[in-house]
């Protein structure tokens, strides 16, 4: 999905939710359940949370009491202390960190490449697959699916 630069917030064309796309600094507390973003989130010394955090990556140098699950990394500095369970492709413990939970390092859809989309076959246009005929009843043709346009 093509978004503008500039954009803190996207609908999801397919549940029709809000995802946020801002990067967050935490320096203090958050009064919600949750901090859920699809950019980055970074825990200041000076944060105590008690929430869940989900973000593409996530870096912990305050208190949080939680579950963490980014998409990309979660890394835990030395001032960092996490009470709760991190799931992420990618964690980074530095000296002095603390973790009280579980880690689980979760693996991530590869990306295609043009050497492996090469070999796969390209599906034919909707238009050659042919027409579905029953008897007695006439099924209108087959229209290709068109994603949503974004207004600017």
């Amino acid at each position: 999905m093509k978004v503008p630069r500039r954009a803190l917030s996207v609908f999801c064309p397919h549940c029709q939710k809000r995802a946020s796309l801002e990067d967050l600094v935490i320096v203090g507390s958050h009064p919600g359940k949750s901090l859920v973003t699809c950019g980055n989130i970074r825990i200041e010394p000076t944060a105590k949370l008690h929430v869940e955090v989900q973000a593409h990556r996530v870096v912990v140098n305050g208190r949080i009491k939680g579950p963490i699950t980014a998409s990309e990394s979660v890394e835990v500095g030395p001032t960092g202390h996490v009470i709760g369970d991190i799931r992420a492709p990618r964690i980074v413990v530095q000296e002095g960190a603390r973790i009280e939970g579980r880690c689980e390092m979760i693996r991530l859809a590869p990306v295609p490449t043009t050497a492996t989309t090469a070999s796969l076959p390209t599906p034919a246009p909707i238009e050659e697959h042919p027409e579905v005929q029953i008897p007695g009843i006439n099924l209108p043709k087959p229209r290709p699916l068109m994603p949503p346009r974004l207004r600017g």
